[in-house]
């Protein structure tokens, strides 16, 4: 398990990709978050609202592009039949492949602490900012995250096609995202639990929604890798 998840952390951060794309996500976020009409100085108060409510749209392209290649590749190359045949359970290719892919996302997002901090600079007196509301922001962007990667892994076990795989996770994170606000399903869509947590109010019926919603997405990856030839 812990070969499968080094392999692939190691391959991300070993391409000239991986650095690029972590630099670009950093560069278009503090430009949008400091820089852009609507930016965090615009408000006049030291919060991040701009950034929570932009970071979402970002990751909902972001990572079906860093999760395409999860099964995609390795059914395409053959490689998973070798996973297969090695002494080790599909439960354990997942959770390495879900583990990489959640450093990876995260060590992403970790140049944003330079927003708190610069925010709690701004503030006055010094330091003077709301942190539950920035830390139930993050925490509700990590569990978002993870529903983001749980759902593009599934959808790159669908086909051997890696630009497929990003289209069919896109259309599915915007699915779960906000696609059943639209029909009205609103205790339905990733988009109102995210937004309650990131106002900074933490209940236990969001945290169980997230946690559900991903038991449910690992139970049907799982059932398909059983077919997965």
């Amino acid at each position: 398990m812990f070969a499968i998840l080094k392999k692939d952390v190691m391959a991300y951060f070993s391409s000239l990709m991986g650095w690029g794309t972590i630099s670009s996500f950093f560069i278009l976020m503090g430009i949008y978050v400091w820089v852009i009409d609507g930016n965090i100085l615009d408000y006049g108060f030291a919060e991040l609202t701009v950034f929570f409510d932009l970071t979402p749209w970002f990751l909902l392209f972001f990572v079906p592009a860093l999760s395409m290649s999860s099964f995609s590749e390795e059914t395409d190359k053959g490689t998973f039949q070798l996973l297969r045949s090695l002494p080790i359970r599909v439960n354990q290719i997942l959770a390495a492949k879900y583990l990489a892919l959640a450093m990876i996302v995260l060590m992403t997002l970790l140049p944003s602490a330079l927003f708190v901090q610069s925010i709690a600079s701004l503030g006055f007196p010094t330091n003077n900012f709301d942190s539950s509301l920035i830390w139930g922001g993050f925490a509700a962007l990590f569990l978002l995250t993870l529903c983001y990667v749980f759902l593009d892994v599934l959808a790159s076990s669908f086909t051997k096609k890696q630009p497929v795989a990003f289209i069919l996770g896109l259309a599915l994170n915007f699915a779960m995202w906000q696609g059943s606000k639209e029909l009205g399903l609103e205790t339905a869509n990733l988009y109102s639990h995210y937004d309650r947590m990131s106002m900074g109010v933490v209940n236990f019926g969001d945290l169980l929604y997230f946690s559900g919603f991903i038991l449910v997405v690992w139970g049907i990856t799982r059932w398909r890798l059983r077919f997965l030839i």
